[in-house]
């Protein structure tokens, strides 16, 4: 297990995951870099074994203010970490830079992966 706050750099592709301390009961992480297509697989590996472990969280938030860059399978790594934590527990998109933002409307996935009522990220 990674320890609190040590970053993880997802197999050196470009993205680093860093825990992040949070209420019992949520699992929080901190996404630093591009979310793409070299690093979209590792992401959802790694989110499904840490929500694997027990006790699992009842809420995932994943900080994407530090996120540089998000592509098609990024989008899909989010989408997937959406469809497989709707059955155990709720997703929450923190600190959404503005081209993810932009992604999220322009696919129209703001509503799986945001919800229709929540605000912007930061602008």
């Amino acid at each position: 297990m990674t320890p609190l706050n040590d970053p993880d750099d997802l197999g050196g592709t470009g993205l680093t995951l860093t825990p992040g301390p949070a209420e019992p009961g949520t699992l929080a992480l901190r996404l630093t870099g591009a979310l793409d297509h070299e690093s979209a697989d590792a992401l959802v590996r790694e989110v499904a074994r840490r929500l694997a472990e027990r006790p699992a969280p009842r809420l995932l938030r994943l900080d994407c203010a530090g996120l540089t860059a998000c592509d098609s399978l990024g989008l899909s790594a989010l989408l997937m970490i959406g469809r497989r934590t709707a059955a155990a527990c709720a997703l929450r998109l923190d600190g959404r830079p503005p081209h993810l933002d932009r992604l999220l409307d322009v696919t129209g996935t703001r509503p799986y992966l945001v919800g229709p009522d929540e605000e912007p990220g930061p602008v």
